[in-house]
């Protein structure tokens, strides 16, 4: 198998370029976007493997993204890993309820992140 691809949407530049090198450094093919628009665009062109999503976001929120994933029959079994400040017990569930397989939050440990998304893209 090759290597797996993972977009990356999240309005804060320094935590996509942070994210990206360490996912490449780790032989994943790693692209991104900075909205959900652009997000939800970039998942139709370039059929990630797993979806890294931040919820709070201009325009277009990662649940309403993570929802719209859901509902199209081309995305719907994309794994998507909520990676967000928001540690309160209602977005951990609004996520989940979203359609999220998983919800880490910022800071996050590389280590746990990576196990995460090794899981993540095994189911």
């Amino acid at each position: 198998m090759g290597k797996r691809k993972i977009l990356i949407v999240d309005d804060e530049v320094d935590i996509t370029d942070t994210l990206s090198f360490m996912l490449q450094a780790r032989n994943f093919d790693v692209i991104t976007a900075n909205n959900g628009q652009d997000g939800l665009a970039k998942v139709k062109k370039e059929h990630p493997d797993l979806v890294i999503l931040d919820i709070s976001m201009p325009e277009m929120d990662g649940y309403n993204v993570c929802n719209k994933l859901r509902q199209d029959k081309d995305t719907k079994n994309i794994p998507i890993i909520m990676l967000t400040a928001k540690g309160e017990t209602e977005a951990v569930i609004k996520s989940y309820e979203s359609g999220a397989n998983d919800y880490v939050v910022k800071p996050f440990n590389l280590s746990t992140l990576i196990s995460r998304i090794n899981n993540c893209l095994m189911n």
